[in-house]
């Protein structure tokens, strides 16, 4: 049997940091990069529209699959007698409570893992694998490995020029966003960051049409 080592703080602080999200217009946690996110999105020349108009082109995001191997880290829950790869917020709990797509081929009896209630579950996984947004599925394509033996650099959100009032009235919209892909928003350096599961470049760049350039920073958990 192979252990999967949390690695203590560290690995608890990276997989916090991959994996959580915030609603408030606060500081936030580190988190993967986005396609393209070396290119610092420009501070908005105008206004910013929010509202009804935005919330219905919202509605319209597109919801990538990645078809080739992208990387995730996040916890493996049981459930309904499968396995889901949770790699948004994580209740910290006894067995933790979170949402994710159903992790294909997982075998625990490969793995230590913790269990509660009949629920087994184990956190700081890193997995390479294909994702299928409209299955919502995590297919593996390599060995699944401790978090803690993962160097990720930290990513820099772009500084930006938004008000606090002009940050709530976007993640306000943001929250209507359907579908499994919004895993949250939070505000940073006075621009809006919404983390979602899996970007190929097409989320941000349906965002930005919406709300111009240098407004939300679009930030995958699944990292190609």
């Amino acid at each position: 049997m192979r252990s999967i080592v949390l690695g203590g703080i560290a690995a608890a602080s990276l997989v916090l940091a991959l994996a959580g999200c915030a609603t408030t217009a606060g500081s936030a946690p580190d988190a993967p990069a986005s396609p393209g996110a070396t290119d610092s999105p420009t501070a908005p020349a105008a206004p910013v529209g929010t509202g009804a108009d935005a919330q219905a082109r919202l509605a319209d995001l597109p919801t990538p699959s990645a078809t080739e191997p992208v990387l995730a880290i996040g916890t493996v829950l049981e459930q309904d007698g499968g396995a889901i790869l949770c790699v948004g917020a994580v209740a910290e709990s006894a067995p933790p409570q979170c949402d994710g797509p159903e992790l294909l081929g997982w075998d625990w009896a490969a793995f230590d893992h913790e269990e509660t209630g009949g629920v087994r579950w184990v956190q700081g996984v890193a997995i390479e694998g294909t994702y299928d947004a409209e299955a919502q599925t995590f297919t593996p394509t390599g060995e699944p490995t401790s978090a803690a033996a993962i160097q990720l650099p930290a990513v820099e959100t772009p500084e930006g020029e938004l008000d606090e009032a002009t940050i709530a009235a976007v993640q306000e919209d943001l929250t209507t966003i359907p579908g499994p892909n919004m895993l949250g928003s939070w505000g940073e350096r006075g621009t809006v960051v919404l983390n979602v599961t899996y970007d190929d470049g097409s989320v941000q760049a349906a965002i930005d049409d919406i709300y111009g350039d240098g407004v939300v920073f679009v930030v995958p958990a699944l990292r190609g």
